[in-house]
């Protein structure tokens, strides 16, 4: 049950798998909850802080953004080594390891006083403990538990994970208000130490034939169909009619589809981490408070919430399937970038708008990716095959805050580096529009 390479850890004594019950579902709910941890108090939690940190240390957005590109670019490297260990031997002990990390390096954060302190501990610290604790990860654990439920499982995943930007990016703005930035960076500390360690150490497993058990739950007695979780209200003639390939890596990366694919993830997490990082000192460079901004940037996760489950769901479906809608939503979310510049100039209805349009593709959008990329290669070098895709994703997605935070230092204002989000979404959803479907 438990590879010899990482040990049973007696400190944490795991529940029985019971088999009356699918212990994927569990799995799934365990992994749900720590991801809002996990991005709540890193990723999220950056935007809110550029404002106030640049004005208490005198650095400038570029070299804030900096560093949190380093992080991005650091985690998508060591994507390749984790994506091969968590395919081998498992993520347990590697997402424990993530949670340990990230802990120590925000109570470091909050004693910084000079600029390669910081870099060191956000962009190299946090890009350790992101790299073992992110959906990368997750998702090759739910790819290894679901096949036919993939879409289901995916679906609660990140409607549970899309609580992390409106529960911590809110809450993150009223603490640094109350407590200043320092104190709220030992708050998330304690938040990675007690809440998402313990649930990582406890619930995480490898594959369900560690445990007797098939994928899916299939070939389960009736009582433990009944007790299968979401993905009951999927009818089974719903299930898609072919089953996908089962690559190797090098198999993958001879297929034109392995490197579309990637083009378009690399612009969408461009435009993406734009976003992120940069619509909160946006806002407040309008003249809204920093409260109100984080709020709107917390909103933005409360409309994705109805998208990760119900998109997810439906790529579940025959005739539908991931890849659709995934180029749909990237359209959607290039609109949604026009809303936010719209409404920095015309007001809060034009924010509204936003909030509903933009977060109502951007929840969809992770999940569904990770979904394409399983119906293109399957589950057997998954972990392997995403992580060297996560390489050039990671670079993009590193550079597009960077990038932003120098046009906004010599431009004095994000128009620009808005303009190339909406750019960067549509030739995402170009081409995967262009890629072959797996599915027909």
């Amino acid at each position: 049950m438990y590879p010899q390479v990482f040990p049973r850890l007696p400190l944490w004594r795991a529940p029985r798998v019971r088999h009356s019950h699918y212990y994927g579902w569990t799995l799934v709910v365990a992994l749900g909850l720590a991801t809002i941890i996990s991005y709540g108090t890193t990723e999220y939690l950056f935007g809110v802080l550029v404002t106030p940190m640049g004005l208490e240390l005198g650095w400038s957005r570029a070299s804030l953004s900096s560093a949190y590109a380093l992080m991005l670019i650091l985690s998508g490297l060591l994507g390749v080594p984790i994506g091969w260990v968590v395919d081998r031997w498992g993520a347990r002990l590697v997402m424990m390891v993530g949670s340990a990390v990230a802990a120590l390096c925000l109570l470091g954060i909050a004693e910084v006083h000079a600029l390669w302190q910081f870099s060191l501990l956000w962009g190299g610290g946090l890009g350790v403990a992101t790299a073992l604790t992110f959906y990368p990860v997750t998702f090759t654990i739910v790819t290894n538990w679901f096949e036919q439920r993939r879409g289901a499982a995916l679906a609660v995943l990140t409607l549970l994970g899309g609580l992390a930007s409106p529960v911590f990016i809110p809450l993150a703005g009223l603490l640094v208000a109350h407590l200043g930035w320092r104190d709220t960076v030992r708050v998330m500390a304690v938040a990675q130490l007690g809440l998402a360690l313990p649930l990582h150490a406890i619930f995480v497993r490898r594959r369900p034939a560690d445990h007797g058990l098939q994928v899916d739950g299939s070939g389960a007695s009736p009582q433990q169909e009944r007790a299968a979780g979401p993905a009951e209200l999927i009818p089974s003639s719903a299930h898609p009619p072919m089953l996908p390939p089962e690559l190797t890596l090098r198999a993958a990366l001879t297929r034109v589809s392995f490197w579309t694919l990637t083009g378009a993830y690399a612009c969408a997490s461009l435009a993406t981490n734009i976003l992120l990082v940069h619509t909160v000192p946006y806002l407040v460079g309008r003249g809204y408070g920093g409260v109100i901004a984080a709020t709107v940037a917390g909103a933005v996760g409360v409309t994705s919430l109805p998208g990760r489950y119900g998109l997810n769901l439906l790529s579940d479906r025959a005739g539908v399937g991931p890849q659709r809608l995934l180029c749909l939503c990237l359209v959607v979310q290039a609109s949604g970038v026009l809303l936010l510049l719209a409404g920095g100039v015309w007001g809060v209805g034009w924010l509204v708008a936003y909030i509903v349009v933009y977060g109502g593709a951007y929840g969809a959008a992770s999940p569904l990716r990770a979904g394409v990329m399983a119906d293109q290669v399957g589950r057997r070098a998954y972990g392997a095959i995403t992580a060297i895709q996560g390489v050039p994703v990671a670079l993009a997605a590193g550079a597009g805050p960077w990038v932003a935070g120098w046009l906004y230092d010599r431009l004095g204002g994000y128009d620009l580096a808005f303009a190339i989000c909406a750019g960067a979404f549509s030739l995402a959803a170009l081409s995967i529009g262009l890629t072959k479907n797996s599915r027909s």
